[in-house]
């Protein structure tokens, strides 16, 4: 009996150290799609103000020459010194600043002067919001650099610690399993399972469209759908952090189809057999062995966990049921993973 408890309590111990890794893990992880929504909204600002800003300067040089024909007639018409005062002004802001321009130009200008000026007041104000959108898009980066490192070293430390634990497990269910066969573990040990690990197949543990966590091995993720991306978009899937070259597998059997972009890198669309869902994995290092059109098993490798079209190693992960729009499969990650 005092072999058992032992062993038990060494599981047990192992167990609570490998879930604190894991919080440890997931905490990086939130920090690094923080840094990523922060970056996108920082970029999506500065573009806004750079459009605007070409705006309103096309509008200010079509006013400017408004004006200057509108002075050319003033001044051929009676000589009048401001209007010379406007032809000779290098800008718009120049003639403002230089006199009072609504009075310089006849009663039916007004509407133009003021437009004028209420456009050169916008053009100072969108300047401004793009030098600040610049510098928090600037810091924005040096924090998302930062995550990045962070969540590389965490990761490293991770991969290490699972290793060194399930080692652990396996030697504590061993002397267990020896235990029981010698007649010294009374009436038997439970032994809790160590996950999926990258060297043989994931347990086949959900139902309907996800029947297994597409990463077979140790891994992180959050619930970062829906959270902004460079150009306006909107993140459609969850990202699950991983060691380089673990086994990404197909949550479902189907058909594979392999793509590749300067976004995402190397992926695949797993179309769903029986149905019309599909599921998306990217960022892969490597491929699996499975080429174009071939058909997989759920827990099939269909690729390794790599950086490509990014910079941290993770897996993109995105469902689609009836071939529509991405869904959240945060809750159904959770099931299996």
């Amino acid at each position: 009996m005092p072999a058992s408890a032992d062993t038990e309590s060494e599981l047990a111990a192992a167990e609570r150290q490998l879930e604190d890794a894991r919080a440890e893990l997931d905490r990086v992880n939130q920090r690094w799609q923080d840094a990523e929504a922060a970056l996108a909204s920082s970029q999506d600002a500065a573009e806004a103000a750079r459009s605007r800003i070409e705006t309103l300067k096309g509008d200010l040089a079509t006013m400017q020459r408004a004006l200057n024909r509108r002075a050319a007639s003033l001044f051929i018409a009676g000589g009048n010194p401001q209007a010379l005062a406007l032809l000779t002004s290098e800008s718009v802001g120049d003639a403002v600043d230089r006199l009072e321009f609504a009075s310089a130009v006849a009663e039916g200008d007004s509407d133009l002067a003021n437009q004028v000026s209420v456009e050169s007041q916008e053009l100072a104000w969108q300047e401004e919001q793009l030098a600040e959108a610049v510098s928090r898009q600037a810091e924005a980066v040096r924090d998302l650099e930062s995550q990045q490192a962070a969540i590389q070293a965490e990761l490293d430390r991770f991969a290490s610690r699972i290793g060194a634990l399930e080692d652990q497990l396996a030697a504590e269910q061993a002397r267990a399993a020896d235990a029981g066969a010698n007649g010294q573990a009374g009436d038997g040990v439970e032994t809790a399972g160590t996950g999926s690990g990258g060297g043989s197949p994931p347990p086949i543990s959900g139902t309907g469209w996800i029947q297994t966590c597409p990463v077979n091995g140790p891994n992180s993720f959050v619930d970062s759908f829906g959270d902004p991306r460079p150009g306006g978009r909107s993140h459609a899937g969850i990202d699950m952090i991983a060691a380089r070259g673990t086994p990404v597998v197909a949550v479902h059997s189907g058909t594979v189809h392999r793509t590749g972009s300067s976004i995402g890198g190397l992926g695949v669309v797993v179309f769903h057999e029986g149905s019309s869902d599909w599921t998306f994995y990217t960022h892969f290092d490597s491929y699996g062995s499975y080429g174009e059109g071939a058909r997989v098993a759920a827990g099939s490798t269909i690729g390794y966990v790599g950086n490509t079209g990014t910079t941290v190693y993770h897996l993109h992960f995105e469902y689609h049921p009836g071939g529509g729009a991405a869904v959240n499969p945060y809750s159904a990650l959770l099931g299996v993973c």
